[in-house]
């Protein structure tokens, strides 16, 4: 072929070590490629260079760890562990126990505020209850001795309900103050142990110090809870006890209740009409029976407010009041009786002169006497009862039978008949037993 000289010459100078040098010399003879030979020949061609850096690499991460390890170690063994912050968690613990329980009590005093309350209000639905039964029955007007009798009824029912009240809630209160009592005595459990580390507490002196403002306050706020309104129920209750039920103070009012109370043990003694009034016409029956009407009205006044369970200085102040007005009415009794007695002897001992001058009146012809003319308009006379006279009539005035003094004009009174002085004679007077003479008409 025409290109086999060129193709020798492109192999001859790629001088392949694998081609066969038949290839080049096709005429020449193949060499034999030996693994053994050429595996002994690659350990003469080694790099020592590489084998030298991978050592040291591996040397240097060996001395850069014990070295780490070491520094460490080192450090560690420089560091104090302070037993004392595991103390501080322990007080907190202690201390966050001790707070907590501080916590419960304010809490269950506050349910033992409210418990007392309900109590309160329950009773005092019982006492409202009673308290209008007993308005009723005093309005009814029964006599003293039945009211005071059903009054004292009531009562003994009331105070067995009161009892029963009491009874139930004094189970719930000492249940509650068991617990607050159990919570206290762990709470001082806290606080004795707390002071037997005072040193250690004493690191968390400022943290306590913000937390008992803290609770300070707190405490301040509950007391407008139940606890502030129990204080403002009691304060107000007083107040109102104190407006209604006063207290008198030393001096002359309370010994005037003294005085006055001392007197409620009298018994009136009313007495019945006496007739003089009537015929004096000082008094009529219908008046003095209406008198003893205000007196009985005075009494139900009086025994109904005493029938209200007052208490300071009200109950002695209407036994006063009552014992007052005893010893009044007695009093007044006592002195139209001795009126009525003196004035009975008083128109005795002028009806005996009235007899004396009607004996003397028959044996003389005469119609009256003056008795006294000290008052011109209103001259006393006596008229013989046998001879009739009138309003209006007139009569002439003798001292003797012809010494003329005057003429007088009778008028009624409910005293009997007076006289006034019409005219008298020149130089006269009217004086006593000077004769009248009626003029008939």
């Amino acid at each position: 072929m025409g290109n086999d000289k060129q193709i020798k010459n492109e192999l001859s100078k790629a001088g392949s070590r694998f081609l066969p040098e038949e290839i080049i010399n096709v005429d020449g003879g193949s060499e034999v490629y030996s693994l053994e030979h050429e595996f002994a020949r690659s350990r003469k061609n080694k790099n020592w260079a590489v084998f030298i850096i991978i050592v040291v690499f591996f040397a240097i991460i060996a001395t850069v760890t014990a070295l780490f390890t070491y520094y460490t170690e080192l450090k560690n063994s420089e560091i104090d562990v302070n037993i004392s912050e595991f103390d501080d968690v322990r007080l907190k613990e202690v201390l966050g126990n001790a707070r907590m329980a501080e916590n419960t009590i304010l809490i269950r005093n506050n349910e033992l505020d409210s418990l007392i309350i309900e109590m309160r209000n329950a009773r005092l639905n019982v006492n409202s209850a009673y308290l209008a039964r007993r308005n009723a029955l005093l309005d009814r007007g029964l006599p003293p001795e039945v009211t005071a009798q059903q009054i004292a009824e009531l009562k003994r029912a009331e105070n067995a309900e009161l009892a029963k009240i009491s009874s139930e809630y004094d189970k719930k209160i000492a249940s509650k103050r068991e617990v607050i009592r159990e919570i206290e005595k762990e709470q001082r459990e806290a606080e004795r142990k707390l002071k037997q580390e005072a040193a250690d507490l004493a690191k968390l002196g400022d943290e306590s110090k913000v937390y008992e403002m803290k609770m300070k306050n707190l405490s301040s706020t509950q007391k407008s809870g139940s606890a502030a309104m129990r204080e403002y129920y009691e304060k107000y209750i007083s107040h109102l006890t104190l407006k209604y039920n006063p207290i008198f103070a030393p001096g002359e009012t309370k010994d005037l209740l003294q005085r006055s109370s001392a007197l409620s043990t009298e018994k009136k003694g009313l007495r019945s009409y006496d007739e003089i009034f009537s015929s004096e016409n000082i008094w009529d029956k219908k008046r003095f029976d209406d008198l003893r009407g205000k007196i009985s009205d005075f009494d139900s006044l009086l025994g109904r407010l005493s029938g209200i369970d007052y208490i300071n200085s009200v109950p002695p102040a209407l036994k006063g009041i009552d014992g007052l007005s005893k010893s009044i009415i007695n009093d007044y009794e006592s002195l139209w009786h001795g009126l009525s007695t003196v004035l009975k002897g008083k128109n005795k001992e002028i009806e005996d002169y009235r007899k004396a001058l009607d004996a003397i009146l028959k044996e003389r012809p005469e119609s009256g006497y003056i008795i006294s003319p000290a008052d011109s308009a209103r001259v006393s006379i006596h008229i013989n009862r046998l001879i009739s006279v009138k309003e209006g009539d007139s009569g002439l005035i003798f001292r003797s039978d012809d010494d003329y003094i005057g003429q007088i004009e009778l008028f009624k009174t409910r005293d009997g008949f007076r006289a006034k002085i019409v005219s008298l004679e020149p130089g006269k007077t009217m004086k006593p037993f000077d004769r009248i003479l009626i003029k008939v008409k």
